[in-house]
Parts: structure tokens; sequence; C-alpha cells
């Protein structure tokens, strides 16, 4: 009897576990557009025991598919009788005809900064000319603002309004300082890292005060331009609560306020009141949910880090996305990872997606699209035609047309090889851009070995044994793989565009990595693989490859044609030494203006650069205390012109170049006479 009641209590006991686990996985929402009323996955549950005790669960069944079930075994055999048969390119003609037409040409012209990356549009270009090649020689500091704590970088393009600059601080804080003295006006804490990426200012109007919208990670904060303070009628108190992180600048579309999150998704939310209207999921509905090896169909990327861009007479929001999940192993995500490594628009008013376009297919490579996609025009036949534009850390320009995600120029995709991780599906086909020309070098061979001394390339060229590298190659369990492009190519900061002129200025590296594929060998592990990377310096810790490291380019938009490319940043003991200037990694970017400058910082050697915009030649530099962390902003007070830029260290220079470390600066420059 009491064996009974023992046997009694353990069962209602499972069932109130299972229950319960049930109850925690289980999501249910109205707000989804594309995805269904309930959802049952184990990310949804936020009790980390549950989650251990679901997985171990998963484990074990996993494992017992793949000893007992043939079709679970064979998924793990590389042979793929298809790919041999293949024809080697593949072309995506460009478009042709029916192109959209432009319908707003002068929204691409604009004195103001009201957003992150200048406007809307993330043109990032200033009309403003009172700095121009006359009078650069004069452009001197005028103040330094500093932060009074020092925790991470500042990476977001501060804005500016009512004579003011808000900008995230290098602690958890927004602060507004004066815009012609450097004082500080206010400051706002925050619980999570604010405006990581960016935030946006909206004007006073007849139904509504002026207010700035920004997300402190799991929040969506809205406060008053003047003091700092929460604006109470938003959301609870000032705050909307997210279920995921936000780090991008949010968009507005007439009463809409647009953030993107890490779910990954596109929320969108009333512009007063912060209620949530409605969500579009980042992922595809008919994605593979079935079981591969044993395991579990598992796509948990394409986030969208890089940000987003708003079309406002049209009503469409245009959003970039990263890789589609753990770097370099994609064995439990086979396909093409739809919306990964994509362009994406999504009608706002209609509430639906218009089109998505994926440069990289099942990204093994880390080669996200990392830099908030770009809203101009080009000329073609004769046509203005509006274009969204997006820069890659493949170095690539994506040209697409605007309402339909076609390609303007034909898109080249060349047979990639195939991987011999059992399990790993990669992609038949991968990019090979011929037109616009790639701006950063892409895969790397015995060739782009460096050759600043004979000490150099005797050191990498003995690195390179039991190594593999060339187009798109995969990883292999026993040998290291050597490319470019892990941290860009193009990175976050993007490029600026003059729209008038068609011109493109793209800051972007050529730094080689090594990578390595690990299988652990553990208890309940099958086919696991752990990864691993580093950056590929030679034994004075200078990049691997033949420089340029670092380069500056300005590319002709209608015809997809490089003007120039200079190197950007320097080693002053390798100039010594009668080294050409190599350039060097970067991660600050660059603004231009009409006057026919372009400002851009970023560089290993901390300082910020002018360059004439017509030539490429640096015409103007101003040495700083720690790496310029941000792009430049251009604005205008007084009729006087001002350029800031964030001196704050990064964090991604500071992994590789012990020379590199935090500050907290803000720079101020105008015309002295």
């Amino acid at each position: 009897m009491f064996v009974k009641k023992i046997l009694k209590c353990i069962f209602v006991l499972i069932l109130l576990v299972v229950a319960f686990a049930v109850f925690e996985i289980t999501s249910f929402s109205t707000k989804y557009i594309n995805r269904a009323l309930i959802t049952f996955d184990i990310n949804n549950s936020k009790n980390p025991q549950i989650k251990k005790m679901l997985r171990y669960v998963d484990k074990i069944y996993s494992l017992g598919l793949l000893k007992f079930s043939k079709k679970h075994k064979n998924y793990l055999d590389q042979r793929d009788l298809n790919y041999i048969d293949l024809p080697e390119e593949k072309i995506i003609t460009g478009k042709k005809k029916n192109f959209t037409l432009n319908v707003l040409e002068n929204n691409f012209e604009t004195n103001e900064w009201h957003r992150s990356h200048g406007s809307n549009t993330s043109t990032r270009f200033s009309n403003l000319k009172e700095i121009n090649l006359e009078n650069i020689d004069k452009l001197d500091l005028a103040w330094i603002y500093k932060f009074d704590e020092i925790k991470n970088d500042i990476q977001a393009n501060p804005i500016v309004a009512e004579n003011k600059i808000y900008m995230p601080s290098t602690s958890k804080k927004i602060v507004s300082i004066d815009g012609i003295n450097g004082k500080k006006i206010w400051e706002h804490k925050t619980k999570g890292t604010p405006a990581r990426r960016g935030l946006v200012y909206l004007k006073k109007s007849k139904v509504s005060k002026s207010r700035i919208y920004f997300c402190a990670e799991k929040e969506l904060i809205s406060v008053n331009p003047s003091d700092g303070n929460l604006i109470k009628s938003f959301g609870k108190n000032g705050k909307v609560k997210l279920k995921n992180r936000c780090k991008v600048s949010p968009a507005i579309i007439e009463d809409k306020l647009i953030i993107a999150t890490v779910e990954p998704s596109i929320e969108v939310y009333d512009l007063f009141k912060g209620k949530l209207l409605w969500k579009f999921y980042l992922k595809d509905k008919k994605n593979n949910k079935k079981r591969n090896g044993g395991k579990r169909y598992d796509y948990s990327g394409g986030n969208p880090w890089g940000g987003i861009s708003a079309d406002t007479k049209r009503g469409i929001i245009f959003v970039t996305t990263g890789n589609a999940g753990f770097y370099f192993n994609g064995v439990n995500r086979p396909g093409n990872n739809k919306y990964s490594n994509s362009v994406i628009a999504i009608d706002i008013f209609n509430k639906k997606k218009l089109w998505d376009f994926q440069e990289v297919s099942h990204d093994i490579w880390n080669l996200d699209i990392p830099a908030p996609p770009i809203l101009t025009y080009i000329e073609k036949d004769n046509v203005k035609i509006d274009v969204v534009l997006a820069v890659t850390k493949l170095g690539n320009t994506l040209v697409l047309d605007r309402l339909t995600g076609e390609p303007i120029f034909d898109f080249h995709k060349k047979k990639a090889p195939q991987s011999m991780i059992p399990g790993e599906k990669t992609s038949y086909y991968q990019p090979n851009l011929k037109i616009p020309q790639p701006f950063a070098k892409q895969f790397f061979d015995k060739n782009e070995i460096t050759n600043i001394s004979i000490d150099s390339y005797n050191y990498i060229k003995n690195k390179l044994k039991d190594s593999n590298f060339g187009f798109f190659e995969p990883h292999e369990l026993s040998k290291k793989n050597i490319f470019f492009n892990f941290h860009g190519g193009a990175e976050w900061m993007g490029a600026s565009v003059d729209s008038k002129k068609g011109i493109m200025y793209v800051t972007s590296h050529n730094i080689p990595w090594t990578t390595r594929i690990e299988k652990v060998e553990k208890k309940l592990t099958y086919y696991k693989y752990d990864n691993f990377h580093k950056r590929l310096f030679d034994q004075d810790g200078y990049p691997g490859s033949k420089p340029p490291w670092g380069t500056l380019t300005a590319m002709n938009l209608n015809k997809g044609k490089i003007i120039w490319q200079v190197p950007f940043g320097e080693y002053k003991k390798l100039s010594k030494k009668g080294i050409p200037i190599t350039g060097t990694e970067n991660y600050g970017g660059a603004t231009a203006t009409a006057g026919n400058i372009i400002f851009a910082t970023g560089t290993v050697d901390k300082k910020i650069r002018a360059f004439d915009s017509t030539t490429g030649k640096e015409i103007w530099s101003y040495q700083m205390k720690y790496a310029g962390s941000g792009p430049p902003t251009i604005y205008s007070i007084n009729g006087e012109q001002y350029v800031i830029v964030a001196s704050t260290g990064s964090l991604s220079l500071s992994s590789g170049y012990p020379e590199v470390n935090f500050g907290n600066l803000l720079y101020c420059f105008k015309i002295k006479e």
C-alpha cells in the first residue's frame, strides 16, 4: 500500500513537471502576422532548470534516433551525386525594365541629423559646405566632452536637434550636450545599454511635443529632449518592456514606431502610446522543422543587428540580417536558411512582406550584412530609379530595386566546394559579383601572403601548412581555414552616399582570419562541433596578408565601378621603414559632405581624417587620444558647421590590437579664423 502511494506520488509529480515544462515552452501571441497563435519552443522558457532538463531529454531522444534509424544515420553521409553535373556558374539577370521610378529626390537633401546615420534613409550624407576644400586647413578643435565613466565603447552615430547633441555615453546613460560649447545639459540613466547602434528624434507637431526614442536592450524608451525626463504617456511611464533585445535605431513612419529585435523580428508600435500593434517574425515558417541526423532543426540566427531604414512615403521598412547562427557550424540547419544574410522589405501600411533577397546562403563563415540598408536613387538609361543598397562583410554592394528587390546589375553565382564534415550540407552556389565591383578582398590564397618583409612572408607561409583557403572554402575537421571578411569588408558603420552624384563612400578592411572546427567528444554528444577563430598575424602583430589592410573607397553607383580606393590608417613604424601606407583595420566609418569632404575615423592609429571626395587624397587629420568608435556627425548652428566624433576605443579592435584601449571622449571641430 505504501509503495503504491509512493509510486502514485511520483507519477503525479512527473505529470506536474511535464505540465509545467509544456507551460514554459508555450508562447501565445495575437500580434504576429506570419506566425501561429501558439508556438512550442524550448527557447520560450524563462526557467533555466526546465531548459536544461528538456535539452537533456532531447539529447537522449536524438541519440536514439541516430543509433537505430537508418534515415538519420544516412544524413551524415556527405555524398551528393547531384553536385557533380551542376554548371559552374548561375546568373540572376539584372533588371532591365519596369524600374521603381524615383519619387522623392529632395528627400535625400537635408541639413538636419535627427536620426543616427542622418535620417530614415541612412545615407549619412550632409549637404552642409561651410567646411570645404578651400578652408579645410583651418579646421581645428572647438571643444572636448568627457564622459564620466568607461564601461564600453560608443557605437551609435550621435543625433542633433534643437541645437543639442543626443547620444549614449560610455556607461548606461543617454546624454544631452550643448552643440555650441560642449557642456552637458542632462543625462538619463537606463537599466540596459542604451542606443547601442542609434536613436531618433521626433519633431514637435500639432499633436505632440518633440521627443526622443531609443532602445535600451529590453526596453523601448521615450524621453523629453529638453530635460531627459520620460514621456509618461508612452508605454508604462515612458517605457515599453520588450521580450527580446533591441540595439538599433527605431524608425518612424507616420504614427508608427518601428524597431528590430534579436528574436528576430520587426515590431510596430503606436508612436505616441507605445502600444504594440503587430510583429513580423524574421524566420520562414516553411523552414524545415524535421530532425536531421537525429537532431532538431536549429536555425537560431538571422538577427537584424545591422539596422533598419524607412521609405516614409511608401510606408516600407527595409532591414538587413545577420548569419544563420553558430558561426561555422550549419549541420543542424540544412537549406539556404531563408531570411539570414538578407535584405528584407516590409510594407507597414498593408502589414506584409514585399520581398527578400539573400546574398550568402547557408552561411558558415559569419558573412553578415552588417549595416543598415541605404535608400537612394541611381540613374540607368537616363531614368532615375529608387533603390536600396546594402554593403556586406564580403565586400559586395547589393543594389536592389526598391519595390521588387530585384538586382539592378547581374548577380553572378559560382559553384562552391562541398563540405566534408558529416552532416554539413553546404549550398551549391555562392555569390561571385563582377558589378558592382567588390570594394574588399574576398578570398585568401598564397598570392595574398604579406609582402612587408621577407621574415613576415616566411612566417605566414609556414602558417599556411595544413590549411585550406579559397572561394567559399568549407571547414574541415583536420585543418585550419583561412579567409577574409570575418569582420568585414564592410562593418556595422556601413557607407555614406551622395545621392545627387550617385557616389558611395565606404570604409572597409582586408584582414585574414584563421578558423578551425573541432568535434566535441563527450557523453551524450553526437556530431557536435566547437569553433575557434583568430586574426592571422605575422611575428610582429601585423596582418598576415598583403596591404592595404584598411581602405576608403568611392564607387559610382550608376555604373557599379570603383572611382578610387585609398589606404585608410597608418602604422608609423612601417612608414618609417619606407613601406607605403598600409591602412589598418577600422571600426568608425565615413561621413561625406557637399563641401567635397569625407570625414572618416576608426583606425588603429586613433586619428580622424578628412579626404577630398573627388580624388581620395588625405587633406587633414587630427590625432585623438582614443580610436574613433562611430561615424562622424555633421551639423550647423548659427551658420557655423561642426564635426563631432566619439573617441572611445573599439571593442572589436581591442581584441587584436593591444594599443587600442577604451576611452571616454567626444571631439568637436569647426573652422577657426
